[in-house]
């Protein structure tokens, strides 16, 4: 599951190897957050964090992928008893993936919504057998069903924010991923013609609200929680390529046009590599922490209207996260610089696993300058936050 021609292949081939995807079978970590009651781990968010942590060392794609797949379904949870049985119906391995930026269109009729579009960047999308997709829904035509635009609407409603759980066998994916890095992660477009989402399957104002006690929102706290899911590979790739650096001066590694035959015999290649080494450490202390901070605050019944974080706290946890990611960052552009141009070589691991904490680490949700308005805004008492995500 961990060897090195695995994450190769993943790279090359655009999406995690069937050997990776039955490893993590096999290991019980596409149960890993499947609720006891459907045959899952339950796994809090440190559990998470750690597994991926560990597997990013290896292949960040891989890594990532399965934080998709493990940090979506306890937002399952906010959906109708009806839809999760469908969904966990083929049992507890059962993965989704997401887009949760509004795309697309959704018609709402009397069944659910129709939706149509394109929503790019669906991790894991041609592994998941369903899809969590935001999607603007627009009022129903008239008795005959026809579509109407905004204009159009009787009312004048504007269209309502909405997420539908549909299953990707009723998608087509296209093929627009083409990345730097995380090239393995099979970020595909997901796209859909028309499809009926049934109403026990949308989660909108627009539609009727679950009558069987199922939770309308999901809390702050379990959001930051799936941010951090994504978090820990990018951290878990720094970690991976101190492993190759650190291995290869434990080795001998050389060092031309110095007194020094290793590069190990340098006391200030030994500093270089401390310093990389705390900053990483302070890194995954951080995701840690984190993450117990987090499932503290979702052991009390947090919802969103009741929520143990406060906005300054949240503000504080989301800084926390783009520091360990600068700090993940000057890490390995320290370790680049002990190691040489070789690192650079297609053949070396070490450019792979930098290209994936490069990219990673640009995620919406790790936006360095609006993470710091923000809490700017948060240390004033200036509301609402500038940023959307929370």
């Amino acid at each position: 599951m961990y060897k090195r021609q695995h994450a190769e292949r993943t790279e090359s081939e655009r999406r995690p190897t069937p050997e990776n995807l039955d490893g993590l079978r096999e290991a019980g970590l596409l149960r890993l957050t499947t609720p006891r009651d459907a045959g899952g781990h339950g796994a809090d968010t440190r559990t998470q964090v750690d597994v991926l942590l560990e597997l990013a060392r290896a292949c960040p794609s891989t890594a990532w992928v399965t934080a998709v797949f493990s940090g979506l379904k306890p937002m399952l949870r906010t959906f109708s008893a009806r839809a999760r049985g469908e969904f966990y119906a083929d049992g507890p391995d059962t993965v989704a993936c997401s887009v949760a930026s509004p795309n697309g269109r959704g018609l709402l009729t009397g069944d659910g919504v129709r939706i149509s579009g394109e929503w790019p960047v669906a991790s894991g999308c041609e592994d998941a057998q369903w899809a969590l997709l935001g999607v603007p829904v627009h009022p129903g035509g008239g008795d005959d069903g026809d579509r109407r635009d905004d204009a159009d609407a009787p009312d004048g409603r504007p269209p309502r924010p909405a997420t539908v759980l549909v299953p990707t066998a009723d998608l087509s994916v296209r093929d627009t991923w083409h990345a730097a890095g995380m090239r393995g992660t099979g970020s595909q477009s997901l796209v859909a013609d028309d499809a009926l989402v049934p109403a026990h399957r949308v989660l909108s104002a627009a539609v009727a609200a679950p009558d069987d006690g199922t939770a309308a929102v999901f809390p702050a706290a379990g959001k930051l929680a799936m941010t951090l899911t994504l978090l820990a590979p990018v951290v878990g790739a720094a970690l991976g390529a101190r492993d190759v650096v650190q291995a290869a001066l434990a080795n001998g590694r050389g060092v031309m046009a110095t007194v020094y035959r290793r590069v190990a015999e340098s006391p200030s290649a030994r500093m270089w590599l401390a310093d990389a080494a705390h900053l990483l450490d302070r890194a995954v202390g951080c995701v840690r922490d984190t993450a117990d901070t987090l499932d503290a605050a979702l052991a009390t019944g947090a919802t969103m209207t009741s929520d143990p974080l406060t906005p300054l706290d949240r503000s504080r946890i989301r800084m926390g996260m783009v520091s360990a990611v600068e700090d993940a960052r000057a890490a390995v552009s320290g370790l680049l610089d002990l190691y040489g141009t070789a690192g650079f070589s297609e053949s070396n691991p070490l450019q792979r696993l930098w290209r994936d904490m490069e990219t990673g680490s640009r995620h919406i949700q790790f936006n360095p300058f609006i993470t710091r308005e923000d809490h700017g805004r948060a240390l004033l008492g200036i509301e609402p936050p500038v940023s959307l995500l929370l």
